[in-house]
């Protein structure tokens, strides 16, 4: 045994091995290989191998020791070994059950973390392999890389109705239940009468103006109706939007659960919505014929498209029709008088001409988003998909959009007139990381576009419109566009660059996203000159930042399991079938693809000793045969991955 004096000894020994390495705290974050990285309190993000991450989980708050590489004196990256585990917050482990020899195990299926962890013989709770499963944590495997799990419940098997859509909303911790204080207010609401509304005496009445909606022939969450009015100026647009805040007041239940659900989620079938779907597919919803309390955003447009006065108001409308985008376009784009009811066809012609305004203008001075197709996955009673329809761009598409991005502007450059009192939609263009690739692209492809400044909203408006107009220059400006940063919110009043707006706040989906229920709440207060709504931190912002992330990831992720199933079973029926595709992304390994009809994508693995790989200009070389973003391409399925939810094809 130690005497005092050598415990005192072996710990300043230690303390003096701690002092001579370069420590640092940071955060794990996974990867879809075995390796992983810590972002360091500092903003540096460091590698962590293999070996090292298997000892960790991503959202776990480490010290490391920090190895500079030294044999580059021009790479700034880092390698890191854990020293010590300061707190995790993982404790729920999804996935399915797996048996390998003589060991169980649950194989986890969760974001950044893909990985076996054992199940003692006392902790697998009747469950059988192949169980979907939700496990918790019940040994960290920080100290030797073993983690062990407990079976708390038993999802379903493999071959259940909609087993993926439950085991997805687990997977990304969906909310798909309320608490009996938000169910007691949903139900005092809607036992509330619209003349209880402590505004109501003052809202503009306007239930004889024809108000109808525009949407997807499905759609329950219906938070914008249109009129329009032509004038010897141009048009009278008026844009009615659903007025949640009207009845839900701030901190309250219901606004604490819609601020943490950050938006509805729109999964293959089903829609998990940010308010009860008693409210946001009723009370609030412009249904024809319902009286429904509204923001309304009334502009007056131009002939030219340009947007010459704005007025928000608080009202009281009544749609007098639920149009569907098909039956619209029916009507404008192939005369059929009978697929929407006579007394909007008028109105409907006149909200054509003033979308085409709007149009125009946004061709003229802005940006527009690049077009594509969308596609409709229609379910079978297993939840699969039985098919997917192909749907181009309509006529009655582009009504809705351009009225909805001209009251998001609006409403941005309204904000900014009023310091601080919003939640504005940002976009800083390309990746920072990104910037001396492209602007040395630029330079060698496209010099007379070289003085540009990036950064600025008239120089990326400059560089992308270019491009466009430019036929020769289309693989480029796909290449460009997959190295841009993604949108942020934020409270101060920055530009758009993605769309060329100097302002844009989203005020159109209120009973979708919270950052448009925020703003509703913040246009009343300006309008009716009280204390200004309390502007959210940083932190709330990056927090609704993330949620609506995670949302988007598992709609993706469920997308791709489905997929994943229908193409298994297509290949089963039809295995020498050639699909049309084209290129969407490239790499040095090969290429990624998206099947025209189907809009699924999957990789082509090519052999890389036969290309040379152009990472700035995303192109594949090669002494027979090339490959550029947006290539034709004609492809066969080589094989479908369930496991890793990966599909695979080979070129034809």
């Amino acid at each position: 045994m130690l005497d005092l004096n050598a415990l005192s000894q072996l710990n300043q020994l230690k303390e003096t091995i701690r002092s001579d390495k370069n420590l640092a705290e940071g955060t794990v974050r996974g990867s879809q290989g075995r390796f992983g990285f810590v972002t360091l309190d500092d903003g540096r993000e460091a590698f962590l191998a293999p070996d090292e991450m298997a000892r960790v989980l991503p959202g776990d708050r480490v010290e490391v020791s920090v190895t500079e590489k030294k044999d580059n004196p021009d790479s700034n990256k880092i390698e890191v070994e854990l020293d010590k585990l300061i707190s995790s917050t993982t404790k729920v482990l999804i996935g399915q059950y797996l048996i390998r020899g003589k060991g169980h195990f649950i194989a986890i299926d969760m974001p950044q973390l893909n990985r076996w962890v054992f199940l003692p013989p006392k902790a697998r709770n009747k469950a059988q392999e192949g169980d979907f499963l939700v496990c918790r944590l019940t040994r960290h495997p920080f100290e030797d890389g073993k983690g062990q799990a407990k079976v708390v419940e038993i999802l379903g098997k493999p071959g259940d109705v909609g087993i993926e859509h439950k085991v997805v909303c687990h997977k990304h911790n969906l909310a798909t239940r309320w608490t009996k204080e938000e169910q007691a207010q949903l139900d005092s609401i809607r036992q509330q009468s619209l003349d209880s509304l402590a505004d109501y005496q003052s809202r503009t009445t306007l239930q004889d103006q024809p108000f109808v909606t525009i949407d997807s022939a499905t759609t329950k969450d219906m938070d914008d109706a249109l009129s329009v009015e032509a004038n010897d100026q141009g048009w009278l647009l008026k844009v009615a939007i659903a007025d949640p805040t009207s009845s839900i007041a701030s901190g309250s239940a219901l606004d604490k659960a819609a601020y943490k659900r950050a938006n509805t989620a729109y999964l293959p079938g089903q829609a998990i919505t940010m308010l009860p779907e008693e409210l946001s597919h009723n009370a609030y919803s412009l249904m024809p014929g319902e009286d429904r309390p509204a923001l309304l955003c009334q502009m007056q447009i131009s002939k030219d498209g340009t947007i010459e006065s704005t007025q928000f108001e608080f009202a009281i409308v009544r749609s007098a029709h639920k149009l569907s985008y098909e039956n619209v376009a029916a009507f404008l784009e192939q005369d059929q008088t009978d697929a929407v009811p006579a007394d909007s066809h008028e109105l409907l012609k006149a909200l054509l001409d003033c979308s085409q305004a709007l149009n125009n203008y946004r061709s003229e001075h802005m940006l527009k988003m690049e077009e594509r197709d969308d596609y409709d996955l229609v379910l079978n009673d297993q939840k699969h998909i039985a098919e997917i329809k192909r749907q181009s761009r309509n006529l009655a598409q582009q009504i809705v959009e351009e009225s909805m991005l001209a009251t998001n502007r609006s409403a941005g450059d309204f904000f900014a007139q009023h310091a601080n009192s919003g939640i504005y939609s940002s976009h800083k263009g390309f990746r920072s990381e990104r910037l001396d690739n492209i602007r040395k692209v630029i330079a060698e492809d496209f010099p007379e576009l070289a003085e540009l400044d990036l950064l600025s909203l008239d120089g990326y408006r400059e560089l992308i419109k270019t491009l466009h107009q430019n036929p020769e220059a289309a693989p480029q400006l796909a290449a460009f566009r997959l190295m841009l940063q993604a949108g942020v919110l934020t409270t101060e009043a920055s530009p758009h660059l993605g769309l060329a707006m100097q302002h844009y706040a989203t005020v159109t989906s209120p009973i979708r996203r919270y950052n448009d229920f925020y703003n509703h709440r913040a246009l009343r207060a300006i309008l009716q000159g009280g204390d200004a709504v309390e502007a959210p931190t940083q932190e709330a912002l990056n927090e609704m930042q993330a949620r609506i992330g995670t949302t988007r990831a598992a709609s993706r992720d469920l997308e791709q399991w489905l997929y994943c199933l229908f193409v298994e079973e297509f290949k089963q029926q039809n295995p020498e079938q050639t699909l049309s595709a084209t290129v969407f992304r490239v790499t040095s390994q090969g290429v990624t693809v998206k099947l025209n009809d189907w809009g699924i994508n999957g990789f082509v693995k090519l052999d890389p000793k036969a290309f040379k790989f152009d990472p700035e200009r995303m192109m594949l070389k090669g002494e027979e045969q090339s490959f550029i973003l947006n290539q034709p391409v004609e492809v066969l399925i080589d094989r479908v991955d369930l496991d890793k939810k990966r599909i695979n094809f080979k070129l034809v």
